[in-house]
């Protein structure tokens, strides 16, 4: 004969029916069904081998037996929460917890840290000093990684571009938190092609090129493959790190430059879509040991961070709402 084994939450089906003195009062306060609930009570009553309750005028109350069940019942569920508060209590920073944090140079970081901060004091409350998070960019995921793996990141956020992967460091642990970001075109707003909603990249063959030579691959691989399979070799005639003077030469319409989808526009800057998405990258976070804060805390903050810059451009929200609706 098949007998049931008494589980925690049973005893917490017991200690609602005593404390609201009703079936149905119980089973709305644990968020169950009058069915399921009746149903449950008597399968504990039947491996109990004896009644719990009994019905009386105003509802159901505790047998003699019941009594003596319900009492060891708190008894055990009053010591789980005392060992729960205790696990609590180790798990809470005694002190000032500092996160560092890598990326390439882009806006996201400066929207993940307070976004980050505010989710760490909402877990730990008021009495706990707030998170303090440094920064380190660098265009280079290799190099960011690399920084994850000797620990001198705790996390990093990588730009992997789709067919020129890096791999996964050894120790290192990664997770996607943008499946595909396309990169978009920067050039002059006085360029001729600067009204267009969308630029074939095939039409840029004529122009001169900036690249970042920090980046992987020296800011060329990916360029250049795709450069070739839209029929011509790029003329790479720029390699600026600096930002400043890079938007100074593509505003002034010297060159044009690959550019992030979430880069702002303004000031003589247009950043555009290409045709057919011909270069994509994969957002990734990296990590080794953060320690005291929940990968899942930093994966949210990271996401929802990125979700804000979408509309920093005007072509970013259709380029998404296209590919993510």
């Amino acid at each position: 004969m098949w007998t049931m084994e008494l589980e925690f939450r049973h005893l917490r089906i017991v200690i609602a029916v005593a404390d609201e003195g009703s079936i149905t009062k119980a089973a709305a306060a644990l968020g169950l069904s009058q069915p399921s609930l009746t149903s449950q009570l008597q399968r504990i009553e039947r491996a109990m081998g004896a009644p719990l309750f009994e019905r009386a005028r105003t509802g159901v109350v505790p047998t003699s037996f019941g009594r003596t069940v319900l009492a060891r019942a708190r008894s055990v569920v009053n010591e789980m929460a005392d060992l729960r508060g205790e696990a609590n209590a180790l798990a809470t920073p005694r002190g000032p917890v500092e996160l560092k944090i890598g990326g390439r140079p882009s806006p996201l970081l400066s929207v993940v840290v307070p976004l980050l901060g505010a989710a760490y004091a909402e877990l730990h409350g008021p009495d706990v000093a707030p998170l303090s998070v440094q920064v380190h960019t660098d265009p280079s995921a290799a190099a960011l990684q690399g920084r994850v793996r000797a620990g001198r990141l705790d996390a990093a956020v990588l730009c992997d571009v789709m067919g020129f992967e890096i791999g996964t460091a050894e120790g290192v642990r990664r997770e996607v938190v943008v499946e595909r970001e396309p990169e978009f075109v920067g050039l002059s707003d006085r360029h001729r092609l600067a009204a267009h909603d969308v630029i074939d990249l095939a039409d840029l063959a004529e122009e001169n090129w900036m690249i970042d030579p920090q980046e992987d691959h020296g800011g060329i691989g990916p360029l250049r493959a795709a450069c070739r399979a839209a029929g011509f070799e790029p003329r790479i005639t720029h390699e600026i790190s600096d930002s400043t003077s890079a938007r100074e030469f593509i505003t002034s319409g010297q060159c044009v430059s690959l550019a992030q989808p979430t880069s702002s526009e303004g000031r003589g800057l247009v950043i555009r879509p290409l045709r057919g998405d011909p270069i994509c990258n994969r957002l990734e976070l990296a990590w080794k040991d953060l320690g005291p804060i929940d990968p899942e805390m930093l994966r949210r903050a990271v996401t929802e961070a990125y979700h804000r810059l979408i509309d920093r451009n005007p072509s970013y929200p259709v380029w998404w709402a296209q590919h993510n609706g």
